[in-house]
């Protein structure tokens, strides 16, 4: 299945199955796309507050500062850390998140609000939190992360880009189709894992 991760409610398709949209709050959203929860938290108690209101089928990222990330990646309903302007990732946090099963979100849309010596900056984090992410094996995922339209791109375009800067596309397509099959798949419990149905 092909699915971007984005922050608004898109108005055109693109090359993509679907869509999971992200907001703080998933109730107020309407439309035929999967929901997901965004939770922004100054501190683990706050993020902990926020975890309790996420539904059963909601993606649930999170967004806050390295200390909130490192104790979302030991939670067990996150599913993911969302992409965002200034998020710092360290070599633990992406090897616990590994082990704890929570994709590390990559954006395209981070690299087009930025220029010049920040966007060689970038670049530099980017390639480095691909290669930890190769050495652990750490489930990501490619997205466009777009917050309006002119953010958008078609898949091909955020795969061909990334795996420019050295991202396994194919360790990615395993990530983001498990990601995806934990909430439309009824029959999928893990890898390796389904529900058979009996044949009449």
């Amino acid at each position: 299945m092909n699915v971007d991760f984005v922050r608004f409610i898109p108005n055109i398709r693109y090359d993509y199955d679907n869509f999971v949209v992200f907001s703080e709050n998933p109730n107020s959203l309407n439309g035929n796309f999967l929901k997901g929860y965004l939770i922004k938290a100054e501190s683990p108690k706050e993020l902990l507050q926020k975890l309790r209101r996420a539904k059963r089928d909601w993606f649930v990222g999170v967004v806050g500062n390295l200390k909130v990330l490192k104790y979302a990646v030991m939670r067990w309903r996150v599913d993911i850390i969302l992409d965002f302007d200034g998020r710092e990732l360290d070599y633990s946090l992406i090897k616990i998140a590994r082990e704890k099963d929570v994709a590390i979100e990559i954006s395209f849309a981070r690299f087009l609000k930025c220029k010049g010596s920040e966007r060689s900056q970038l670049f530099e984090e980017v390639v480095e939190t691909l290669n930890v992410i190769k050495k652990f094996d750490t489930p990501f995922v490619l997205t466009s992360g777009a917050n309006d339209f002119y953010e958008l791109r078609p898949k091909r375009q955020i795969i061909e880009f990334f795996e420019y800067l050295g991202a396994d596309v194919e360790r990615e397509e395993h990530w983001t189709r498990r990601l995806i099959r934990r909430y439309t798949d009824p029959n999928y419990i893990m890898d390796g894992l389904e529900i058979v149905g009996d044949d009449p």
